[in-house]
């Protein structure tokens, strides 16, 4: 239904608005500076640098730093983007009342560091140690780079003092990833980019999410920044903002300085220019003045007649008047035919009478509602931007007068806008581009240095005449509501024959920095002719950042859908920050402060100038009387105004259907517009296929609603999916310590040459890919193994035992061969080999006949309903139980947390992504029924504790073939505890990285997402209050939540009353390596490392892991120490790996070292560049070089133990030191050499 059918639905439809007043729409903002801190927050007194000021408790600490006069470096934080930062860990700062602990400024808020030093001796040395990690990835062409003016990565590397000092030098190493894409005018260059993730951050921003983090999990540098599909193909509407906010030149546009020059030099051509409202307050600070300091207009005329003798200049502020014009007459038309009133004008054609009319000068808005709402194109005005005006007027009028060849005039337009270049191949008018090349503010300033010409320093040119006369109206259509303002400047006049009644015409409801504006107006005492509009209230809205524009259009949509009336008759729209003053084209940098000066200073030549209408431009009315006639007239029609068309992406261009045929039959089997089954559904395509096409992430993102950009990247963080086709059996080779001790190394070589073909590659009829795994767990029970996955299975085949006498036979009998299930060869020995009584976690495991005695799940719910939370938690307390996954937290602490905050909802989540290589303890008590038992009775108790409803068992990739076992485990426990059927149970699986295991990254993959540790919440926040999907969960391990049932049953003190060197309770460790049989063994918590070595079949001990891959090797002098958690004690997880005295402790080292670099989640700078420089740095050491720089090395590792995200980066760092320490001994002959 059309928005206006009469007078009275227009009344009823809105509300009477003031000239004050107008409604901004806080839920719609999106940069900073619309939602700062809530002013109502807590004003609270904090300290920097023993300074005291006084902010909001939410305010950030490098915002609060900022204000106390402290500048706090970073590289991956920027002002505009609320969730950038945590990336580089450059802004750390520390909380002077617990010195030596690291606080991320861009993410904690001053509500938990109050006291805040920002320059200790600590601080200087994480911060030079992870800059040089950071510049590793860039390589030191500076001296040539297009970004050197504005590069932050120079600044920084200044300001830190590490330009001259050398022992933080890390040296750039090179990138096997060096690709470009020049697909479009926005330009990538990897080689330049360091990962801050600026781009990505500011592309959600916008709203238009075409470019993600992909991580590669076999290229140890792994982190990048990628589309799907060449940019030009993708959502990207060229705005260039992520230009504006990239740190290095990793990012520009595409440049034509060398274009216009050639042009310039052709004596056959006429060089117009015209240049934007926006660059005149911009283009100073090229040269060195601050932003906002003043206008450069008639002194970039001067210059720009400085380069040659064929050279004319107009000012874009002409065409932006003869845009009003033309725009506000074609909305005053297509009010008055939709109120059902004569036409107004000579209008050429047929005119869309849909409403809102939405205006055209921005590019990138044309480019977003081609590429997202091409069914509401007839909404835009037809009008061409001031851009393509200009270019025709100059090409058909200017031309004309002066007797000019068209086909020799260059038209050269100065924007603040990257998406200008791609409008200008657009709009062709007569067969002719209307605009030839495009300079940015930014190119403009390249453009007049190389030949020595500083504007700032020139004498003032009038722009040329006929086409260079501006008024205020136009100069304000560099910020946001500009347009707007001068429409309504003209348009009520036009209506009323009155000026707005604004004071001095400023027309402030539509000014401002929120994200929406809207405003209404009333026009009253009409001109006779226009007596239609009598009493009709003119309602309008401006929006700029198109994730504001996209709540517009959806609201438009909505009404439209609904048959009701859009709120608004005319909507303004910008791409950009603030519009134009914020432009992808603009000077570097940008912030809120930058664009609040720029826009200041606009509205300041607005009321400088004579004219402040665009109807009162004179040159704009002599046109119209010589030259166009009438607005929206034949001659404007032909030259002024244009046609839109849909602007498919990817989709239709670059992907063959065919490579999706079928995967209707897997999206069938979930639920639409629900990203948290992500996962599952790639898993479920990745069984069928083997693999997951283009083809098949554009349907996924269909029925999730997840972009394919989002969907690629996302299958990019996990190991086992792959994005080309593979072969019908993919075989993982375990890469584990224990396999390679065993001839793993020996088996890959065979296997390739049988194969004819190399590690990630498939065989040339295609039956056959060969990968490797990082730790299968279940390899354990016969080492060397392999994992076989089957195209078109649902489960995995386990290939255990292997050697070179049976392995080309298993090889060619790949299609008979079938087994899910690895032989059993560990040995089990429990607590009660000291004695019946004693409390034992595998009281149940079926080890001895003595061993089974009945402990049912029935009686232990029942017991645990009778006792109530308050008790069970009382238990849980006097029992001591930490949890055993190895951080050791107290439980009962864990779930008392849990329990007592507000939510209406609350998880308990099971970790049994048991990924640390040489864990298998899981394995055990998964493949154990009775196991499997006690960990969903201790989840169902750890529910009813803290009142949750749902319970996440995450299992890891290689034990889903227990996925059925499981499942009817809980149908089990189900029907035993009537009193909590209503907790549902949902099994998940993991996809293979390592770190997926760390909490907040498991959630991160339940929940649909890439298995990374959060790094976007504020730091101090923890899972008993922000879990999984942002509410209160409990997640322990596997062997914590086997342990509650016997605590419930038995009591905490009885648990309690075992255990060494003060710890509790009994514990599991699963031991393999060289030893007679892979072990699971249980000892009271605490047992000193000796006395575990005097009861399993190890001679010749050499060394052992204890702990993981994460931990160091400890040698004889250290197997005193005690097993749990704390100063001095070893590792408590359980994992033990031993070595005897014929094994190099140095190739063990390389393999851990390998495994920690791999596994990064590519994130956090420390970790992601750290574990790629160590594992660098320990090939010199392994191969007897000096290292180039040990005392920057050492620094890093410590800013890595300090300063990642998560403990894997934490342990990466350590282990490297403990490496060094280990080199350093056997030198100095305290360890033995080998």
């Amino acid at each position: 239904r059309n928005l206006l059918v009469a007078k009275s639905t227009l009344a009823q439809s809105f509300k009477r608005a003031s000239n004050k007043g107008f409604r901004a729409f806080p839920q719609l903002a999106s940069f900073r500076e619309f939602s700062s801190v809530n002013p109502d927050d807590e004003i609270i007194t904090i300290t920097v640098d023993s300074k005291e000021i006084k902010v909001p408790k939410n305010t950030k600490v490098i915002e609060a730093c900022r204000k106390a006069g402290v500048n706090i470096p970073h590289m991956c934080y920027h002002p505009d983007l609320e969730t950038s930062g945590g990336i580089c860990r450059i802004c750390v700062v520390e909380d002077s009342k617990n010195p030596g602990w690291p606080v991320i400024s861009c993410k904690a808020r001053v509500a938990d560091v109050r006291n805040i030093s920002t320059k200790s001796k600590n601080v200087l040395t994480w911060r030079k140690a992870n800059t040089a990690l950071l510049m590793s990835r860039h390589p030191t062409n500076c001296l040539t780079c297009v970004n050197q003016p504005h590069c932050e990565a120079a600044k920084l590397t200044t300001d830190l003092g590490m330009s001259v000092s050398k022992e933080q030098d890390l040296m750039y190493t090179g990138k096997p990833w060096e690709n470009e894409d020049r697909s479009s005018v926005i330009e990538r260059d990897n080689r330049l980019c360091i990962g801050c993730d600026r781009c990505v951050e500011t592309c959600k921003l916008q709203g238009i999410e075409s470019l993600r983090f992909y991580t590669h999990h076999t290229d140890v540098q792994g982190h990048t920044t990628e589309s799907f599909g060449p940019l030009d193909t993708t959502e990207c509407i060229q705005c260039g903002q992520c230009i504006n906010r990239c740190p290095t030149g990793a990012l520009t546009e595409r440049s034509e300085v060398s274009d216009v020059w050639k042009a310039i030099s052709d004596p056959k051509k006429k060089v117009v220019f015209q240049f934007a409202p926006a660059v005149r307050v911009a283009l100073g600070e090229e040269f060195g003045l601050k932003p906002g300091e003043r206008v450069i207009k008639d002194e970039l005329v001067t210059a720009l007649k400085m380069l040659g003798d064929n050279i004319t200049v107009f000012d874009t502020n002409f065409s932006a008047d003869l845009t009003i014009i033309e725009e506000g007459h074609e909305l005053i038309e297509r009010l008055t035919r939709i109120l059902g009133a004569e036409k107004m004008f000579a209008v050429e054609g047929e005119m869309s009478k849909s409403l809102p009319m939405m205006t055209s000068c921005c590019p990138g808005w044309i480019n977003f509602i081609e590429k997202n709402y091409p069914d509401m194109l007839d909404h835009l005005s037809s009008c061409k931007s001031p851009q393509q005006m200009m270019g025709a007027m100059i090409k058909h009028y200017w031309a004309h007068l002066k007797r000019y060849d068209p086909n020799n005039i260059v038209n050269v337009s100065i924007m603040p806008c990257t998406a200008k270049k791609v409008e200008k191949g657009q709009v062709i008018t007569n067969g002719i581009p209307d605009v030839d090349h495009v300079l940015t503010t930014r190119e403009v300033g390249v453009l007049l240095r190389e030949v020595n010409i500083d504007p700032t320093q020139l004498e003032q040119t009038h722009p040329d005449s006929i086409l260079g006369e501006g008024t205020g109206a136009a100069t304000i259509f560099g910020n946001t509501g500009g347009v707007m303002e001068a429409a309504i400047r003209t348009a009520y006049e036009v209506i009323t024959g009155r000026e707005v009644p604004f004071p001095n015409l400023n027309v402030l409801p539509v000014r401002g920095m929120e994200g929406v504006r809207e405003a209404g107006i009333k026009l009253e005492n009409v001109k006779p002719e226009f007596k239609h509009f009598e009493g009709v209230e003119l309602k309008v809205a401006v929006a700029h950042n198109l994730a504001n524009t996209r709540q517009i259009m959806e609201k438009i949509k909505e009404c439209k859908e609904k048959g009701e009336p859009s709120p608004w008759h005319f909507v303004e729209i910008m791409a950009c920050p603030g519009g134009c003053i914020g432009g992808g084209g603009q000077p570097k940098p940008t912030n809120p402060e930058i664009r609040k000066a720029r826009t200041e200073l606009l509205y300041k030549e607005d009321m400088d100038l004579p004219l402040r209408k665009s109807h009162d431009n004179t040159e704009v009315k002599a046109v119209y009387r010589d030259f166009l006639k009438e607005p929206l007239g034949h001659a404007s029609h032909h030259l002024l105004h244009r046609h839109y068309s849909p602007k498919p992406t990817m989709n239709s261009y670059w992907v063959n259907p065919d490579h999706s045929r079928g995967i209707e039959t897997v999206l069938m089997r979930f639920p639409k517009k629900r990203p948290d089954l992500l996962i599952q559904i790639l898993i479920a395509e990745s069984d069928r296929m083997g693999y997951i096409s283009d083809a098949s992430i554009l349907k996924i993102s269909e029925h999730t609603g997840i972009r394919p950009v989002e969907v690629g990247a996302i299958i990019s963080s996990y190991t086992y999916f792959h994005r080309k086709p593979v072969g019908d059996y993919t075989l993982y080779l375990c890469q584990c310590i224990n396999c390679r001790l065993k001839g793993q190394e020996q088996i890959e070589r065979t296997l390739q040459a049988i194969l004819g073909t190399r590690m990630g590659h498939t065989t040339r009829d295609d039956k056959i890919t060969i990968e490797k795994a990082n730790w299968l767990g279940w390899c354990v029970n016969d080492a060397p193994a392999m994992m076989i996955k089957k195209k078109g299975s649902e489960n995995i085949n386990v290939l255990t035992g292997l050697n070179l006498d049976n392995l080309e036979n298993y090889i060619f009998e790949l299609d008979s061969y079938n087994r899910m299930m690895p032989p059993n060869n560990i040995v089990y020995s429990s607590l009660k080999r000291y004695g019946k009584d004693k409390p034992s976690l595998m009281a149940r495991v079926r080890i001895t006949e003595e061993d089974k005695a009945d402990l049912t799940t029935d009686p232990i719910g029942r017991k645990a309903e009778a006792m109530g939370p308050e008790k069970v938690l009382d238990e849980l307390y006097e029992a001591g139980l930490t949890g055993r996954g190895g951080a050791g937290f107290p439980t009962a602490k864990k779930w008392y947390f849990a329990r007592n905050m507000p939510s209406d909802e609350k998880y308990v989540v099971c970790n049994s992504d048991e990924g640390l290589p040489s864990c298998f303890k899981d394995w055990c008590l998964l493949t154990d029924p009775e196991s499997r038992m006690r960990m969903i009775t201790g989840m169902g108790v750890c529910a009813r504790v803290i009142g949750a409803k749902k319970a996440y068992i995450y299992l890891r990739y290689e034990y889903r073939n227990l996925v059925k076992d499981i499942e009817e485990t809980i149908r089990i426990y189900h029907s035993k505890n009537p009193h909590n059927s209503d907790l549902k149970f949902r099994i998940r699986l993991g996809v293979g990285p390592y770190v997926a295991g760390e909490e907040s990254a498991l959630f991160e993959s339940i929940e649909g997402r890439s298995p990374r540790p959060r790094r976007y919440k504020d730091e101090f926040k923890f899972p008993t209050a922000w879990g999984l999907f942002d509410r209160p969960t409990v997640i322990n391990n596997v062997e914590t939540f086997c342990s509650v049932p016997y605590i419930v049953y038995e009591g905490g003190k009885k648990w309690s009353s075992i255990g060494e060197n003060g710890m509790k309770g009994p514990k599991l460790f699963n031991i393999a390596g060289d030893i007679e049989h892979p072990t699971l063994i249980e000892f009271p918590l605490g047992t000193n490392f000796q006395k575990i070595l005097n009861e399993v079949n190890a001679p010749d001990v050499f060394c052992a892991e204890v702990g993981g891959s994460t931990e160091r090797l400890i040698f004889r002098d250290e197997f005193h120490l005690p097993t749990g958690w704390g100063e001095g004690v070893l590792n408590g997880v359980g994992s033990v790996l031993l070595f005897n005295s014929m094994r190099n402790p140095m190739e063990i080292y390389e393999q851990k070292m390998n495994f920690m670099a791999e596994e990064s989640c590519k994130q956090c700078v420390p970790c992601r560049d750290g574990g790629r420089i160590f594992l660098k740095s320990f090939g010199s050491l392994r191969h007897g070089k000096q290292l180039p720089n040990e005392r920057a090395l050492l620094a890093a590792a410590d800013a890595a133990m300090k300063t990642s995200i998560c403990a894997h980066g934490k342990a990466v760092g350590k282990l490297f030191k403990d490496i060094l320490d280990y080199q350093k001994a056997k030198v100095a002959g305290t360890k033995q050499i080998i």
